[in-house]
């Protein structure tokens, strides 16, 4: 005779109100705070509650490094979307908390963004590359330095073999070494109305994932193939340098993998852009 598994609907040994009385969370239900993480609100409810995870684990059939996961936001850990979701809404149930709350703003808040209704846009510019551009611009810098000292050493051999140099310091203000500074690419992100932004690292870390309020400036701190994406494109207005380069993107209209390095403010866009 088959016996019953832990993970049968009703087990012999376990009577209807007992699962029942199982299922629901003891006590009142947690106290969270609004301005919290989805993660830390699992967390925190919890150990309001007294569990620890494998106490949970236990209690819903789910991996303990899963829902460590859950709490941690480390999407990357989990099996994929549609499963990271159910075990987020078990988990859920289990504290009595709001299911579809905190499920929402998981989403919000890391990279498991939802699949919105209307076709998402990808900007032609941030197709993936094989490369890291910092590689190539790194290549340059040196060949550029490399050149700069040759020319250097070979202009200056003639008057070092008849005088002896200058202990007090030469002036820099002509120094060849100094001419191929490069400047520096500031870009800053403002909201002209309410709208959700995210920005991500090139391998995909999110650092930035919520709605921000007209008047909200967000300044990354990006290395090269950093990218931004929006649900309204016309929602922000981007600045280099304190120069303005226009919109995110077409207003009302989505937008997917802009890249932060190819933003240029309007006139420098505007002088190197053909001329018909």
């Amino acid at each position: 005779m088959l016996q019953p598994s832990p993970t049968d609907p009703l087990s012999a040994t376990e009577t209807v109100e007992g699962r029942a009385q199982r299922q629901t969370p003891p006590g009142p239900p947690p106290q969270l705070d609004p301005a919290w993480r989805a993660g830390r609100k699992l967390s925190e409810a919890r150990r309001q509650r007294g569990w620890t995870l494998d106490e949970v684990a236990d209690r819903i059939r789910i991996r303990r490094e899963f829902l460590e996961a859950l709490e941690d936001m480390n999407v990357k850990l989990l099996p994929g979307k549609a499963y990271a979701l159910a075990f987020l809404r078990s988990y859920a149930r289990e504290l009595g908390i709001d299911e579809k709350a905190i499920i929402d703003q998981f989403q919000d808040e890391s990279a498991l963004t939802r699949e919105d209704a209307q076709k998402q846009v990808r900007n032609p510019t941030s197709k993936p590359r094989r490369e890291r551009p910092w590689l190539a611009a790194a290549g340059l810098v040196v060949v550029a330095a490399l050149f700069v000292g040759w020319r250097a050493i070979g202009q200056g051999d003639g008057e070092q073999a008849a005088e002896a140099p200058n202990m007090s310091g030469p002036s820099v203000a002509g120094s060849p070494a100094l001419s191929g500074v490069v400047t520096a690419h500031v870009v800053e992100i403002r909201a002209v109305t309410e709208g959700w932004l995210e920005a991500r690292g090139p391998d995909g870390t999110v650092f930035l994932s919520r709605t921000l309020q007209p008047g909200d400036v967000y300044r990354p701190d990006a290395s090269p193939g950093w990218t931004l994406h929006a649900r309204d494109g016309g929602a922000f207005e981007l600045y280099v340098n304190g120069a303005s380069a226009g919109l995110l993107g077409t207003a009302g209209m989505p937008v997917l993998g802009r890249s932060i390095d190819e933003i240029q403010p309007l006139a420098q866009a505007q002088l190197v852009a053909p001329r018909s």
